[in-house]
């Protein structure tokens, strides 16, 4: 199983940064996980020697601009979503947009869009898990954004692939808005398998904080064997989470074989 990073908010040499998240995912099927910013996830994956148009699917983790925005650099694929993806939301402290910055309807000539809050099997061994419970005591409490409405949006869109493997589980996540945690919980209980191998992509975790500490004794039980985190976990968390777990360090540009 592959995963090629193709944007995040690091970059090895050689490859551009940008904040945003962008992944090509290939086992027993190819498709992109999230799309970035811009265009930029075409520009690195031509460095690595990436053929795009050969993928027919997209997959959106959740409709926020630094993962989303890049959509309006394709047409002609399939494009995995939730359907709260397309909400309008804003940042708490400013009021700035945080949404997609097109519509639905100005994806839908582009796009065969396909919507789910519920999994959605890609393949044999991948699926979209659709809208994640939000059932610990610690994750996804309090919410940096609004709606329209000006009540707190809790992302209920975000969501995350889950892979099944021989090793154990492997799932990947775009920024982890519902939780990291929640989300591997959920990922075990849709793919009916209890053994944790890989948990890779954005965990929102920003701050040494009592969640971070919960979510090292979380990863610590489920004995999971590799961590990578990317794009919206900070730096002191990484090195915090280097002291109890195996951490791959990952940028755009790199490719990890699991």
């Amino acid at each position: 199983m592959l995963i090629k990073i193709l944007v995040d908010n690091t970059a090895e040499e050689g490859f551009e940064s940008t904040h945003g998240f962008s992944a090509l995912i290939e086992d027993d099927a190819k498709f992109l996980f999230d799309v970035g910013p811009n265009e930029l996830f075409l520009k690195n994956a031509k460095t690595m020697n990436v053929d795009l148009s050969a993928i027919n699917t997209v997959v959106l983790s959740h409709g926020h601009w630094d993962h989303g925005n890049g959509l309006l650099n394709l047409s002609n694929k399939r494009l995995i979503l939730h359907p709260d993806c397309f909400l309008e939301r804003f940042r708490k402290r400013n009021n700035t947009p945080v949404g997609l910055s097109m519509s639905k309807e100005q994806l839908q000539g582009n796009y065969e869009i396909v919507e789910s809050r519920d999994p959605y099997w890609i393949s044999d061994k991948m699926v979209f898990l659709g809208e994640i419970p939000r059932e610990n005591d610690f994750e996804s409490k309090e919410s940096p954004f609004l709606l329209s409405d000006g009540s707190p949006d809790f992302v209920p869109d975000d969501s995350a692939i889950a892979i099944k493997s021989e090793k154990g589980l492997i799932v990947i996540s775009g920024c982890a808005h519902a939780g990291i945690c929640n989300t591997v919980s959920y990922a075990k209980k849709v793919c009916e398998q209890g053994m944790v191998f890989a948990v890779l992509g954005g965990f929102h975790l920003k701050e040494l904080d009592e969640v971070t500490k919960k979510t090292i004794q979380f990863f610590m039980e489920e004995k999971v064997s590799v961590v990578g985190p990317t794009h919206c976990t900070s730096f002191k968390v990484r090195d915090e989470f280097k002291k109890y777990l195996d951490v791959l360090d990952l940028n755009a540009g790199n490719q990890v074989e699991l």
